[in-house]
């Protein structure tokens, strides 16, 4: 196990981590946020293109839809709608992932929290759970793909996603169930 002092400056990194995301997450102004954004590009330039294209996978595109979504439905309501707030919405959302992927590559998240207990099994059922549901969208995708002529188009991950969705919540059930007895047996 690694000493105290080792995890030192991953603790010092998550805690500066959460103290920035409770701070950006109070900014509305895009002039600060956008500050906020090129003084994390800088202070976090290695490996910025990698957590740059990740936001723009998995945070930008649910976003920006949901985003762009609300503001055409208030100009149908309202009238008028600006732009701004949702540009800040955006924004604080890209940067607040941008952050915690960034933090996340250079974090030993267990031996960060080694010192206690409770979060450390915390942190392990979370990542378990992470992982089943990982292998179960690479195994669908999977089987979608060989069960079609053609590659799976989105209607196609539609049609499917009730079978998935059941899936889901039964192998969730039945990994909580073991992490339970788990515990249960260590005496937790």
């Amino acid at each position: 196990m690694a000493s105290a002092r080792e995890a030192r400056p991953d603790r010092a990194l998550l805690a500066a981590w959460a103290v920035a995301i409770f701070a950006i997450s109070a900014v509305s102004d895009l002039r600060v946020l956008g500050a906020a954004a090129a003084a994390a590009a800088l202070l976090f330039r290695r490996g910025a293109l990698r957590a740059a294209a990740r936001v723009s996978r998995t945070v930008l595109p649910l976003t920006g839809g949901l985003c762009a979504a609300s503001w055409g439905w208030l100009r149908i309501v309202a009238g008028a709608a600006p732009v701004a707030p949702f540009a800040a919405l955006v924004l604080r959302t890209v940067l607040i992932a941008f952050l915690t992927f960034s933090v996340l590559a250079r974090v030993d998240l267990l031996r960060a929290v080694a010192p206690w207990p409770t979060l450390s099994r915390l942190l392990v059922v979370t990542l378990a759970q992470i992982h089943a549901l990982r292998l179960l969208a690479a195994e669908s995708r999977l089987g979608l793909r060989s069960r079609l002529p053609r590659r799976p188009r989105a209607v196609d991950v539609l049609r499917g996603a009730g079978g998935i969705t059941g899936a889901l919540f039964a192998l969730q059930a039945r990994n909580a169930r073991d992490v339970s007895d788990a515990l249960r047996s260590r005496g937790f």
